[in-house]
């Protein structure tokens, strides 16, 4: 039997600024992906290598990004577009659903919104991380 771990109950967070952390779940999220960086390499090759040698540079995690239904009135939809216009180092949380999780600071860097006909108002977030990522998900 998989060990594998389902979608469903995927929670995602924004956190204010305070001490300690007050999370407010950004809700009807679709999709997600998350931490798609890498660490840079660095080349350390010299006269006596046999052939090019790297070691890794600083870890880079890259960026978390989400589709939505667009729901005015939500409490954390609200909270994500207002930092993305703020420009602020923003908190965030994610949980999967066996309650790993990764905790994280981040730039809401975009969220369009996009229609059609027959169709409901979608949305989507992305945040470039700053930072390490923490928790038992990374």
């Amino acid at each position: 039997m998989s060990a594998a771990i389902t979608s469903q109950g995927f929670k995602f967070e924004i956190g204010d600024s305070a001490s300690p952390i007050v999370y407010t779940e950004v809700k009807e999220i679709t999709s997600f992906q998350a931490f798609d960086g890498q660490a840079s390499e660095i080349d350390v090759t010299h006269l006596q290598s046999a052939a090019k040698e790297f070691i890794l540079g600083l870890q880079d995690f890259g960026s978390f990004s989400c589709d939505i239904n667009y729901v005015t009135g939500d409490a954390g939809q609200d909270l994500m577009r207002a930092a993305k216009f703020s420009g602020a180092i923003t908190n965030f949380r994610l949980t999967l659903a066996d309650a790993t999780t990764a905790i994280f600071r981040g730039y809401v860097q975009s969220a369009p919104l996009s229609g059609s006909v027959d169709s409901k108002v979608d949305g989507s977030y992305a945040i470039r991380i700053t930072g390490a990522v923490t928790g038992t998900a990374v």
